[in-house]
């Protein structure tokens, strides 16, 4: 049980693998990166990363699942679903992509979609969308396999709303978290990650909104694991200089 992925960084070719158990050697590729590996294991070759987020056991019934919100959280989803906002697992890849690309130049990120463009997202993402009045305002792109469930990017026109229509977009986001709780639990899947929790020693506020965002709908706090592996001198020649100029152009957190 694994999603396998590729994209491409510039010249590069990268398969980028999710869910699997362990990390193991891909032939013909720059560079190979495992994601969200759940064993702590020492593979030669291999560079690893510890990687902190929140998981929901979704094996558990939904009641239950519900219940662990936040109350403010429940009241927001019950808010949003008689206000009818319209949550969809949706198609709208594009408009989605333009609505994340508006979202990152409007809190200074780079503007690098990490090779997470329209085709990545049509041939290996699960997207929901939240309309408002026929708007697409929010959208949620997943990606997951036969028992996983992760969020990959978020991203909303809260930016460019009013104060009302500011907090209809936040009661959006979280009945749309709701919704993909309930479609990943009817398909049979047993875990939804939130897709991370920042624990860094430095104080970012950012991050820290995010996890509270993320707090809300309850989980457990885990530590996945990063393995990555490069085949290519250019490569990692490349790779560290790209890290070397998002240090120098948006700072230690954007590296």
């Amino acid at each position: 049980m694994m999603l396998e992925t590729e994209r491409k960084a510039h010249f590069f070719t990268i398969n980028e693998i999710w869910f699997s158990d362990y990390p193991f050697d891909i032939k013909g590729y720059d560079g190979v990166i495992f994601r969200e590996c759940k064993n702590n294991v020492d593979v030669p070759g291999f560079h690893k990363d510890e990687f902190t987020t929140l998981v929901i056991d979704l094996t558990q019934e939904l009641d239950q699942i519900f219940m662990d919100m936040t109350a403010s959280y429940r009241k927001a989803i019950r808010r949003a679903e008689k206000n009818g906002i319209v949550i969809k697992k949706s198609a709208d890849y594009d408009v989605f992509y333009d609505i994340n690309q508006r979202f990152r130049k409007q809190k200074k990120l780079s503007s690098y979609d990490g090779g997470v463009d329209v085709r990545y997202m049509e041939k290996y993402g699960t997207l929901f969308t939240a309309e408002i009045e026929g708007e697409v305002v929010a959208g949620y792109l997943d990606l997951e396999d036969e028992k996983n469930i992760r969020g990959l990017l978020g991203a909303s026109l809260r930016f460019e709303a009013d104060k009302d229509k500011m907090r209809s977009i936040a009661d959006a986001n979280k009945l749309m978290t709701w919704e993909e709780i309930k479609y990943a639990k009817e398909k049979g899947i047993t875990e939804y990650d939130l897709g991370g929790y920042y624990t860094g020693a430095e104080k970012d506020e950012e991050k820290e909104r995010i996890n509270y965002f993320k707090q809300g709908f309850g989980g457990k706090l885990v530590t996945h694991y990063i393995y990555q592996k490069d085949y290519s001198i250019a490569y990692k020649l490349a790779k560290n200089m790209h890290k070397q100029i998002q240090k120098m152009k948006y700072g230690k957190q954007h590296a």
